[in-house]
């Protein structure tokens, strides 16, 4: 857990440090990062069937793929989210297999719940560091 927090604490500092002005005003592509990553998170918070959010989350990641930050700040965060958000989408994976297929199977259904609490903790921090690089505090996402 230690070696988690120094982690995102590194990568807070990492991200917190931009080559780019920082007085500028927002352009229209950081700002499509930014919304992009405001919607993914209000809908691992709203969502509660599994399927429907792995679904979601996975039109999410292909519309950050498709962009660009137009500052240095706003790429990294937009790749540090979109890494958030491939991590929680196998998190939610994770957690489908534990309730579908893992039912009478202790050892199976122990790796599907460890795989899932890995998953969704590393995806909500990386999703909190590219909130930070953006400046939107993110807070707990599911739990996590």
């Amino acid at each position: 857990m230690n070696l988690r927090w120094a982690a995102a604490g590194l990568m807070g500092l990492v991200l917190g440090c931009s080559c780019g002005s920082s007085t500028s005003a927002t352009s229209a592509a950081d700002a499509s990062v930014k919304h992009d990553l405001l919607r993914g998170v209000a809908v691992i918070r709203a969502t509660q069937d599994r399927k429907r959010l792995e679904t979601q989350l996975g039109g999410i990641v292909a519309s950050l793929r498709g962009e660009r930050g137009s500052t240095a700040t706003a790429e990294r965060a937009r790749k540090v989210g979109l890494i958030g958000f491939e991590l929680t989408r196998k998190g939610v994976r994770s957690q489908i297999d534990f309730s579908e297929n893992d039912r009478g199977e202790v050892k199976a259904a122990t790796r599907d719940a460890r795989r899932a609490d890995r998953y969704l903790g590393n995806g909500a921090d990386r999703l909190r560091m590219a909130g930070l690089a953006l400046g939107i505090h993110i807070g707990l996402l599911d739990g996590y």
